[in-house]
């Protein structure tokens, strides 16, 4: 990768939908080189899904953050059960793990009785080769820094205004339609909704203006570009401390999103940190213990091996 491919990363982090002549312009390059390196960094596996950001809460869906500790299980039937998640329609974000817990993944859900019926589903599926299965709700913050690893100390922010939102059956097609390829062109949109590419465009422009749609964007596989990726759980001793917390992790540069939970017994912060090698995670690790050890602990840490699923809305949010 050199620096055009990082200027292209860049501007489809923040805009997976930019046409290919404007991202040309942007890279000082011409189009078709630019097509050219864009198909090449999806070939190579550094970009992975190309999707619009949906606001789920005005869909009527909260979420949950599963952790999962597996137990006497084989390589294949770990596969199985990988690509069962992963075909899921209810859950997003999904990745193996090294450490205490063997996997993450989100779950959305409209209600505790509908998310009470996923887990019980999802632990039939494996019961015997579970050792432990946590379910974590009420999630009050959330901020992501992702052109870190690429050199742009920067949060990309997706509008959180929503209005009053309907939308109908044919909304929900185009939903569906971007979140898995926010590149679809109105062409192939037109084709397959039977509508005029204006007609489509208005739709699109009113789900935006009304947050539905927060945004376009891009998986990046950070092991791709020869990074490791680490959640750390912390517990939070001194609540004063909090607000001065989260400012050094915005400013660090190794931290590529923290969640900040509500009533969790165990952590309140889970912080995601790339680095290159476990030296520099163990660098980061000493000077948050040495800037804040006395208003946190660390309970955990542990190791995201790849992203399997990418935090887009799934299938079953469109039903």
């Amino acid at each position: 990768m050199d620096k055009k491919d990082h200027l292209i990363l860049v501007e489809l982090e923040k805009n997976s939908r930019i046409p290919i002549n404007q991202l040309a312009k942007k890279v000082g390059v011409s189009k078709e080189v630019a097509n050219y390196r864009l198909k090449r960094l999806v070939k190579e596996g550094i970009i992975g899904e190309f999707y619009a950001v949906v606001n789920t809460e005005t869909l009527g869906f909260s979420r949950s953050t599963c952790l999962v500790q597996l137990k006497n299980i084989t390589s294949s039937q770990e596969k199985e059960f990988m690509d069962y998640l992963k075909k899921h329609d209810f859950i997003t974000y999904l990745g193996p793990s090294l450490g205490k817990w063997s996997l993450s993944f989100d779950v959305l859900y409209k209600d505790k009785l509908v998310l009470d019926a996923t887990i019980k589903e999802i632990s039939s599926k494996i019961h015997n080769k579970i050792e432990s299965l946590i379910f974590i709700g009420s999630t009050i913050d959330f901020e992501a820094f992702p052109l870190k690893i690429i050199g742009i100390n920067d949060e990309v922010i997706f509008d959180k205004k929503t209005e009053n939102v309907k939308i109908d059956k044919i909304d929900f097609k185009i939903l569906e339609l971007m979140s898995d390829n926010s590149r679809i062109e109105y062409k192939e949109l037109s084709s397959k909704l039977k509508m005029s590419a204006n007609a489509i465009k208005y739709r699109i422009k009113n789900m935006e203006k009304s947050g539905v749609i927060q945004g376009y964007t891009i998986t990046i596989n950070v092991q791709k570009l020869g990074y490791e990726w680490h959640n750390i759980q912390v517990k939070l001793t001194n609540l004063n401390k909090e607000n001065e917390i989260k400012s050094f992790l915005r400013k660090d540069k190794n931290v590529n999103y923290f969640y900040r939970y509500l009533g969790n017994e165990n952590w309140d912060l889970d912080i995601g940190v790339v680095v290159k090698n476990s030296m520099e995670l163990r660098d980061f690790l000493l000077l948050l213990r040495e800037r804040f050890g006395d208003s946190m602990k660390i309970n955990d840490i542990y190791s995201i091996v790849e992203l399997t699923k990418g935090n887009y809305a799934p299938k079953g949010v469109f039903k």
